[in-house]
């Protein structure tokens, strides 16, 4: 539980900044390589990119198209391939 009252003017609250200079084709690779290593599946993660609520995903499937993401998903398949999981008793 929060120990101080809410505050509109708060200087650590979150804000989302653009960076100028930054690379979207790393940034989408990133985002890609994240997903997939995480153990999220392939049309999972291209749910992520086709849904307009995920704003930052949602806009490079716009820019990019649908193929450009499937090609992003199987490079990082390449490279990390599929998780696999175990439990033991």
């Amino acid at each position: 539980m929060a120990e101080k009252q809410f505050d509109i003017d708060d200087p650590m609250e979150m804000v989302g900044v653009l960076v100028p200079d930054g690379d979207p084709e790393l940034l989408a690779e990133c985002m890609v390589e994240e997903y997939v290593r995480t153990g999220m599946g392939d049309e999972e993660i291209l749910r992520l990119f086709t849904h307009p609520c995920y704003t930052g995903t949602h806009a490079i499937y716009r820019s990019r198209g649908e193929a450009y993401v499937r090609d992003l998903l199987a490079r990082a398949r390449a490279r990390w391939g599929r998780p696999r999981f175990a439990t033991e008793e």
